[in-house]
């Protein structure tokens, strides 16, 4: 019946002339008469088979995820996470649907596009997943301070936390202050605060009583600019013996313009309210307010440092006579200062090395104990990126019964019935090293191969070293002999040649040193090279680089004797000899070589700083110059 549905419309259609005629009027009744009358009758159409459209090909399923095992960005760069996606057969499909997870939000963030947000320096876990399917990898936070090429030969030791110290290495002032002292109206220094807050603050100052604290010293060459203080609580603040302006004042908040640097910066606290104390004060280096937050480090100090292939944190933990033995008496983030006997927290430590992904090289306190040493261990190993290589040292020269540590380990020899050869704690030092690393190693588990076991002893007489590394199991849990190969210029360092020396030049004193370095010095880089092969360690320097000085000279000669030994150390020759010294270093075998030390002014105490104050010109440095010229010639990552 349907069949025919079609035929009886059609005709019916034709019947009434739509075919024929010249135009869509309406026929009238003589031109209907005078043609014959026609139909034209169509022929069944065939039954109507729909063809469906083709199925959509079905979306592959996804059987296994993949990302890298690190992904490397720094704070701030938007880093799409490079996932990959593939089925049964192990070909690569599109990766759609995608849930994405960061292991911690406020290391970096992950959009639903796999797009990570990093927010400060660290590393996280970033996860994907789909349908239960997932993939992990870490994703490594660094600083925005690009990263130049670097050379494993060349490292680096920071300078002590002082307030007159010219390195700045924070960007906020207070971290390597003064602490706060007390001044009266009538002039009087130091007398106590009715109380203090938990965090170190004046929870009260006496009528007449103002707490002020240092945070740039004369001669340190802090930059000019304008400087940002800001608190927390309710007070006053001010800027005694300062040659400041104040350009912006508001709540919790004042800016000041410094132009002459020639003296000192302080701040004070004039009033604080006994219910909501001032606290929490940050005295910022120009430019850094917007970032300090997620950069707590100077700018113009880790563009110095960026360089260097390890950063030892000797002087920033305080470690010569430390007084630190249990975990609760460590630095912490949140202290007034760093400039104190427990040193630089841990955990900047740490995140400067994050921060410039750079090994770093951790000093433990000679009297910590296995507890201390544990949760050490355990910060470390949760904080430090999974790519670097801690190096861990007990103490610092213990072979130099000169310091405190040496003496102290001295004593424990006697106690524990330990030999002592030549008068040194070689048996103590060796036993407690590896007991350290023990600890260490058992706390990082899987991660152990990443952590650098240090032995260190004396270049010159290498005598600690012989009788530490043949005690016991001392070599076989040791991954490193370190050493301390500086080099001077020996007949001026004579005080019986002080007159013959002060009519000497620069130049000659520079000739001097390369004797030095191509006589004694080679001779124990030599030595120590064979006595760690011996023992299938790899050879670094502790410290390295010129070691001269003038304190110990008649009072008479001191000053004369400094600023022949600043001359010399400004030649414009000691970046060639730099540049020797660290190239016979390399030739004799030796690894890394820790020059001492990254920022310092030139004294009688020595001439340590490579460069002399943070904002130096590179350019106006040779010693710095040629630490630089060898990492060109020999760059390793």
């Amino acid at each position: 019946m349907n069949v025919f549905r079609p035929l009886t419309l059609l005709v019916f259609v034709s019947l009434c002339g739509c075919g024929g005629a010249k135009d869509d009027a309406p026929m009238t009744a003589a031109s209907s008469a005078s043609s014959p009358a026609s139909a034209v009758v169509a022929a069944p159409a065939p039954p109507t088979t729909s063809t469906p459209p083709p199925s959509p090909t079905p979306t592959p399923k996804i059987a296994a995820l993949s990302l890298p095992a690190t992904t490397a960005t720094a704070v701030g760069a938007l880093t799409p996470m490079a996932v990959q996606a593939t089925d049964s057969s192990g070909a690569a499909v599109a990766a759609r649907a995608l849930v994405w997870q960061s292991a911690d939000p406020a290391v970096a963030t992950v959009n639903a596009d796999g797009v990570v947000k990093p927010l400060r320096v660290g590393f996280t876990t970033i996860k994907v997943s789909v349908n239960g399917v997932s993939a992990s990898g870490t994703l490594s936070v660094r600083g925005t301070t690009p990263i130049p090429a670097r050379s494993r030969h060349v490292g680096m030791n920071l300078a002590g936390i002082a307030y007159y110290s010219s390195e700045f290495p924070f960007a906020d002032l207070m971290k390597s202050g003064m602490g706060w002292t007390s001044r009266e109206d009538n002039g009087t220094w130091g007398k106590p605060f009715p109380s203090l807050t938990a965090d170190g603050y004046p929870a009260a100052l006496a009528a007449g009583q103002h707490a002020l604290n240092a945070v740039a010293w004369q001669g340190s060459h802090f930059a000019p600019g304008r400087y940002v203080v800001l608190w927390d609580g309710d007070g006053s603040i001010s800027f005694p013996l300062s040659n400041v302006t104040v350009a912006e004042s508001a709540p919790n908040r004042i800016a000041i313009d410094v132009v002459d640097t020639s003296g000192s910066l302080w701040v004070a606290i004039d009033r604080t309210s006994a219910t909501n104390p001032v606290r929490n004060l940050r005295f910022l280096w120009p430019g850094t307010e917007a970032t300090v937050a997620s950069q707590p480090f100077n700018p113009v100090f880790l563009a110095k440092i960026a360089p260097f292939s390890l950063l030892r944190y000797m002087d920033w933990g305080a470690t010569n006579g430390s007084p630190v033995v249990e975990w609760a008496d460590r630095a912490h983030v949140g202290d007034v200062t760093y400039a104190t006997a427990a040193g630089v927290p841990i955990e900047v430590m740490i995140d400067l090395a994050n921060t410039l992904h750079v090994d770093p090289w951790f000093c433990i306190p000679h009297q910590a104990s296995d507890d201390y040493v544990r949760q050490f261990a355990k910060l470390v190993h949760d904080r430090l990126d999974p790519a670097l290589h801690p190096h861990v040292e007990y103490s610092n020269e213990v072979w130099n019964t000169g310091f405190a540590q040496g003496q102290w380990a001295n004593l424990r020899s006697q106690a524990l019935g330990l030999d002592s050869p030549f008068g040194q704690p070689a048996i103590f030092y060796a036993a407690r090293a590896v007991q350290m690393f023990k600890i260490v190693q058992d706390a990082w588990g899987v991660d152990r191969a990443r952590v650098v076991r240090v032995i260190a002893g004396q270049a010159v007489w290498d005598n600690f070293l012989t009788h530490a590394l043949a005690y016991q199991d001392t070599a076989a849990n040791a991954d490193v002999l370190a050493i301390a190969p500086y080099f001077n210029a020996a007949e001026a360092g004579d005080p019986a040649r002080v007159a013959t020396t002060l009519t000497l030049g620069s130049d000659q004193i520079v000739d001097q040193m390369l004797a030095n370095i191509r006589g004694g010095v080679k001779t124990a880089m030599t030595r120590n090279a064979a006595l760690a092969a011996r023992y299938g360690l790899k050879l670094k320097a502790y410290e390295s680089g010129a070691g001269d000085s003038s304190s110990y000279f008649p009072a008479d000669k001191i000053d004369a004797m400094t600023a022949l030994f600043v001359s010399a150390h400004g030649n414009p020759r000691m970046r060639d000899v730099y540049l020797e010294y660290y190239g016979q270093w390399a030739a004799a075998g030796g690894d890394t070589m820790n020059q001492y030390s990254d920022v310092g002014g030139w004294s009688k105490w020595g001439l340590w700083g490579s460069l002399q104050y943070v904002t130096q010109d590179p350019a106006a440095s040779p010693k710095y110059q040629g630490l630089l010229d060898f990492i060109a010639a020999h760059p390793t990552r």
